[in-house]
């Protein structure tokens, strides 16, 4: 019985997401970015996740488009068919998608992450970690 619970709610998670989530297959140029993409998209409704896919690769991962509600992604793909979705001067192309969401990344720095203030300093020639009186920093 559990099992079945389990699969039922998998179900209707696929279904709610499939229902609700456009991936945008053509129009969008290596300069459009997130925020103009989901300007666009908020005509129709409520975006949940807007998320532009990989701008390499867009074949295998294209951008896409989760709504709060299906109706809105039914009106983004009926204006989008209809050739009246126009970004950084494209016709877009769209169709429903199953995406879940991105890749999920731990958010706990690893051995070889570091953080902004280091990135910066070795751009600009210097080191990073540190410095000021007694290893505290002076600003």
């Amino acid at each position: 019985l559990k099992c079945m619970y389990h699969a039922f709610v998998y179900l209707s998670i696929y279904l709610v997401l499939n229902m609700t989530t456009i991936e945008i297959i053509g129009g969008c140029s290596t300069s459009t970015t997130r925020m103009i993409l989901k300007r666009e998209m908020e005509r129709f409704g409520h975006v949940d996740v807007c998320h532009m896919g990989n701008r390499d690769d867009p074949k295998n991962e294209p951008p896409w488009v989760r709504f709060a509600d299906s109706k809105s992604a039914d009106n983004a793909l009926e204006a989008i068919k209809g050739s009246q979705v126009i970004i950084d001067g494209l016709v877009i192309a769209a169709q429903r998608s199953n995406r879940r969401g991105p890749p999920l990344v731990s958010r706990e720095p690893g051995e070889a992450d570091v953080g902004s203030r280091e990135l910066f300093l070795q751009r600009m020639g210097g080191g990073g970690g540190g410095g000021g009186v007694d290893g505290v920093d002076d600003f």
